[in-house]
């Protein structure tokens, strides 16, 4: 089975049993995350035509077409996600479909991915895929995680040295590094930044370990004692997450414009 439709069923079944139960509150209570505030603060939407790819159950899409937009069009493969933003979303500017990437044929000023492209099989065929629905002119705005802080170099050891399952569902690890080289590839420029600071290198980080660590040791069949586990979070706090965080690469997530 290709690792897509796996995701696919993975996400269906997430909303069929209600996103209460499975994401966090910013989501449920239908407000954008500040990943997607960001990225609605990195352009200037009126009169724009805009693609959100993996929209969910549509808040972002939501967000843009009240900032002006002329036309936004949420596209995703969970069926369930669709009937929730359709349901919740009446702007006569704003459409929802359930549709997978590849078999778009519109072109739009403006696509927008947020946390999606991980998951998918092959980024640079996606990325090539968006550019060629793009207008002229016209930008690819992605997110991934970021990996590049301390809090990815904690994970990412676990997961090279001892196969950890550090995600949910990500099929990709990616880094500033690796969308430089994809933009090289797809022949488009690209600016970067990183966000959320707290969570690659701060008190958030901090917190998040003190569930996932443990979880994650049990998960590899790891009995490590809790004293150690407390021990090692107390030197991160000690000495790590009061680092400067003004390295472009220690936010949590990177925030990606692809431009022809």
């Amino acid at each position: 089975m290709a690792k897509n439709k796996e995701l696919e069923a993975f996400y269906q079944s997430v909303y069929l049993k209600g996103e209460k139960k499975h994401f966090t509150p910013f989501v449920t209570k239908g407000t954008t995350s500040t990943e997607a505030q960001e990225v609605v603060k990195e352009m200037k939407w009126k009169g724009k035509t805009v693609l959100d790819v993996g929209c969910g159950t549509g808040n972002f899409a939501k967000e843009v077409s009240k900032n002006n937009a002329k036309y936004v069009l949420g596209i995703d493969y969970a069926e369930e996600a669709i009937k929730i933003a359709q349901k919740n979303n009446k702007q006569k500017n704003l459409e929802f479909k359930k549709l997978d990437v590849n078999e778009l044929n519109e072109k739009f000023d403006i696509i927008v991915s947020i946390g999606t492209i991980e998951h998918m099989d092959n980024p640079i065929k996606i990325i090539k895929k968006l550019k060629s629905c793009l207008n002229k002119n016209g930008k690819i705005i992605l997110t991934t995680p970021n990996w590049t802080n301390p809090r990815g170099y904690v994970l990412m050891t676990l997961f090279f040295l001892f196969n950890a399952p550090i995600t949910l569902a990500d099929l990709h690890y990616l880094t500033p590094n690796e969308h430089l080289k994809m933009a090289k590839k797809v022949n488009m420029k690209l600016k970067w930044r990183t966000i959320e600071e707290s969570w690659g290198n701060g008190e958030i980080m901090i917190k998040d370990f003190e569930k996932r660590i443990p979880n994650v040791m049990r998960d590899i069949g790891k009995n490590v004692d809790e004293k150690q586990i407390k021990l090692f979070l107390k030197w991160l706090k000690n000495n790590v997450s009061n680092m400067n965080n003004s390295l472009p690469q220690n936010g949590a997530i990177g925030l990606y414009i692809y431009s022809k």
